[in-house]
């Protein structure tokens, strides 16, 4: 199993391999980097929430346990990791919310689809894609909302709720969310055109948030970062998929969906880790190490994982 892993990874791994390469040969410099960002997160990244929100079906089977089996334990490893930071790490607010992002949102898309179906077969895909529809519409929207109530609080009370909303509307995922929602209620869809455009603006995020990180790594030291690095990689690779292991035998979920959620759980943290330092000026340096520490540890800690939930 560890050779299927693996075989999901290289590719990731080589991307940003060459990202960091470019960089350090002067090809790739920090503006072009500024640049990439720029429109994966302020363009890309929205594209695909608004797309996602008006195509979001309602599931016709019962997800209650499932939600709540993977769900509760994300939101603990989040408020566990948001503690541990800002109390013990000594981070700021705006840092820690960042982090407990890191320790708790999985790299669903680039290493969920294609790992989980291998591992647990295609029937494993309904479950996945009933967690994912939901996975970053809910966590971006708490955690920007979180950031930006954490930022405007030095404005005041009194002010606090104009900045917070000023936070918000600038904010292109939290526009992105809104405008879908008030699409969605029009009933009208997306044209098969405009799905294709919003298609090929979601294909290219992932290579181009890799690139982005491998460049990232050549330009920032990981001194400082080791312990945050260390904390999200401990909590989202083996903290949260126990926590919803427990929970969901508790509630008796079926053997096949909670495997599926132990999975998605044991993912590595992903790219919103970074893209979210790179919007809230948090060090970068956290970011890129605990992504690349999160996912080569992964290679160990997802194999063992897997064959965990292939003898339940």
């Amino acid at each position: 199993m560890i050779e299927t892993v693996f075989a999901v990874l290289a590719p990731i791994l080589a991307l940003g391999l060459i990202g960091f390469i470019a960089t350090r040969a002067g090809y790739f410099q920090p503006s072009h980097r500024e640049g990439l960002t720029k429109y994966v997160f302020d363009v890309a990244v929205p594209m695909l929430l608004f797309s996602a929100i008006v195509e979001l079906q309602p599931p016709k089977a019962s997800t209650a346990d499932l939600f709540l089996s993977y769900y509760s334990p994300l939101w603990t490893v989040f408020l566990i990791a948001l503690l541990f930071a800002w109390k013990i790490l000594h981070r700021p607010l705006v840092d820690s919310l960042v982090i407990s992002l890191g320790a708790s949102f999985s790299n669903a898309v680039l290493l969920g689809i294609p790992l989980i179906p291998r591992a647990l077969g295609d029937a494993a895909l309904f479950p996945l894609f009933l967690l994912i529809s939901i996975h970053g519409i809910t966590v971006f929207t708490v955690v920007t909302v979180a950031i930006e109530v954490a930022r405007g609080r030095d404005a005041g009370l009194a002010k606090l709720p104009v900045q917070v909303m000023k936070g918000l509307f600038s904010n292109p995922l939290i526009v992105a969310l809104a405008c879908g929602f008030m699409w969605k209620m029009t009933g009208i869809g997306l044209h098969p055109i405009v799905l294709e455009m919003f298609n090929l603006a979601a294909t290219s995020i992932t290579p181009a948030a890799l690139f982005v990180l491998g460049s990232s790594l050549a330009s920032y030291h990981i001194s400082g970062s080791v312990a945050p690095a260390i904390l999200i990689t401990v909590l989202k690779n083996m903290v949260h998929p126990a926590l919803v292991f427990m929970l969901g035998s508790f509630l008796q979920l079926d053997t096949l969906w909670l495997s599926v959620a132990v999975l998605l759980a044991a993912m590595p943290t992903g790219m919103n880790l970074y893209l979210f330092a790179h919007r809230y000026q948090v060090p970068l340096a956290t970011a890129t190490t605990s992504i690349f520490i999160s996912t080569v540890a992964g290679i160990g800690t997802l194999s063992l994982t897997i064959a965990f939930v292939q003898s339940l």
